[in-house]
């Protein structure tokens, strides 16, 4: 079952965690170019050379995403941190 916090307060989040995000949503779009559905946080840290335990933590900060013996279904978890990163709205922006 996944709990997916829609409004998180991003004080207590360092600029790490974040900056990690858009390393794991690379990682999850490469399994998703690679057909892989479901995901354990060991095989994403075995995969592409990250903690386990650090990916856990991370995506804590902003709710349950992973079914603890499964893993995290991989579109989803793709969606989940799209939206957390913002990235789902278009920003107008003048430069």
């Amino acid at each position: 079952m996944t709990a997916y916090k829609r409004h998180v307060d991003t004080s207590n989040i360092s600029e790490l965690t974040i900056s990690r995000l858009s390393i794991y949503l690379r990682c999850v779009e490469q399994l998703i170019d690679a057909g892989v559905e479901t995901v354990s946080s060991q095989e994403l840290a075995d995969r592409f050379n990250l903690n386990s335990a650090q990916i856990r933590k991370d995506l804590a900060y902003f709710g349950e995403f992973g079914v603890r013996g499964v893993g995290y279904n991989v579109r989803e978890l793709r969606q989940y941190i799209i939206e957390i990163l913002g990235l789902d709205a278009e920003r107008r922006l003048v430069v």
